[in-house]
């Protein structure tokens, strides 16, 4: 295994995958033009499975490329069952951090909170089938498929360039919060309050990733982060 074949590039190429298959699971599912093309059904039954696994599958492919070894080898795609706790974990840091980013809201006069997409997406959910889809998407294949890139091949190559752990926390955390302004709902200042607390969920993973010596536990409170923002999604709000 040659640890060091990682590349700082290898991330933007993750990312253009997974974008570029939920591009193409979105062309395949209708026309983007026409109304209500991104609807819920369409986005939790294909773009986001697909977004998720054009991730997981050129990772897959680069390490075979690169002869990096295997993802539990490289970049510690290790799941231990003993971990579950940490999706209670991740449930309720969901809640301390709603309670930070509306102090924020009420600190700074922003009104609303930030529409992002996805948020949108969950909020129109009416069949029992599609919440299903969502948990599956949102709550168990997208913090494999984050978790592996950002907690896993972004804090690898810090590490492997010499950075401390501290600073490669800092770093992967960075690039998570970043690569959320896809979404261009996050260019407003309720957007800047969400990447906010995204950052510092970044870096409470991150820390998780470190001192566990893989990202098992942070796959597990990421999931739950996400398991209680659907819940509240689609009982709640």
């Amino acid at each position: 295994m040659n640890r060091t074949s990682w590349r700082w590039y290898d991330v933007l190429v993750v990312l253009a995958g997974g974008a570029l298959a939920g591009l193409l699971a979105g062309l395949f599912a209708g026309d983007p033009s026409t109304a209500g093309a991104y609807d819920a059904d369409r986005v939790f039954w294909l773009i986001i499975p697909c977004q998720n696994l054009g991730h997981i599958g050129v990772l897959v492919l680069i390490a075979r490329a690169r002869r990096s070894g295997t993802l539990a080898d490289s970049l510690g795609f290790i799941v231990e069952g003993h971990r579950w706790g940490w999706v209670l974990a991740g449930a309720a840091s969901s809640l301390l951090l709603a309670v930070l980013a509306e102090a924020l809201r009420s600190l700074l006069g922003v009104e609303e909170a930030s529409p992002q997409a996805i948020v949108e997406a969950a909020q129109e959910v009416t069949s029992t089938g599609t919440m299903v889809a969502a948990v599956i998407g949102v709550g168990v294949m997208g913090p494999i498929a984050e978790e592996l890139l950002y907690r896993g091949l972004t804090i690898r190559i810090a590490l492997d360039r010499g950075m401390p752990a501290a600073l490669a926390v800092v770093v992967s955390a960075a690039v998570f919060t970043v690569a959320h302004l896809a979404d261009a709902s996050l260019f407003s200042r309720a957007g800047a309050i969400t990447l906010s607390v995204l950052f510092l969920f970044g870096l409470f993973l991150g820390v998780l990733r470190i001192r566990t010596g893989n990202i098992g536990a942070s796959i597990f409170a990421h999931s739950g982060l996400n398991l209680m923002t659907l819940a509240t999604l689609f009982f709640i709000v």
